[in-house]
């Protein structure tokens, strides 16, 4: 009797067993899976005049009538209008921008307030409706003039809402406020 031979099936199902795998892992570098680099952060300022651009909005509440007009000029923001009577006036810059988590932001920015109203008004730096800590400015308490720079760490990754919220106090005596002046913002992060 002649020995067995292994057929060719035999052999290709023992070879599938036997076939060595390689497996090779990297580290990826911290943020690479972001959207976001630091570079596209940087600001040019806001828009020369009107009540956008440079990706900048403008929302206001009701103003006094004749109360002033809140604009852009001259790469400022510049809250000039003045609240009803009764009531509280809002203005609100605001632009989109690109953030990642773990990520440490810094907004440095001037300002400067006209002080000689009856109404103060105060400004703060918001991300997604949440104010900055350290960025509030008031009339009531300032001088006419400064720069601020505060850091906000990031943990979300994507898009959040930049803004400066200027807001004048209701008054049972006048409906003239205090205005402020927001220049030079710059960013960076780390």
């Amino acid at each position: 009797m002649e020995p067995l031979r292994p057929t060719r099936r035999t052999l290709t199902r023992s070879a599938a067993w036997t076939v060595p795998v390689v497996a090779v892992a990297t580290a990826a570098p911290a943020f690479a899976a972001s959207p976001c680099n630091c570079p596209e952060f940087y600001f040019q300022g806001f828009p020369a005049s009107g009540t956008l651009g440079n990706g900048w909005t403008l929302t206001s509440s009701t103003a006094s009538p004749g109360g002033g007009t809140d604009r852009f000029e001259n790469g400022s923001f510049i809250t000039v209008a003045d609240p009803p009577a009764l009531g509280t006036l809002a203005v609100t810059a605001a632009r989109s921008i690109c953030v990642t988590s773990g990520r440490t932001y810094r907004f440095t920015y001037s300002w400067t307030a006209y002080l000689s109203n009856p109404r103060p008004q105060t400004s703060v730096l918001q991300v997604n409706g949440v104010t900055v800590n350290g960025s509030t400015i008031d009339t009531s308490t300032s001088t006419t003039a400064g720069t601020r720079s505060v850091t906000w760490l990031s943990n979300v990754t994507g898009n959040v809402t930049l803004s400066f919220v200027h807001t004048t106090v209701a008054s049972l005596t006048s409906n003239v406020g205090d205005d402020i002046t927001i220049t030079n913002i710059a960013g960076t992060c780390s």
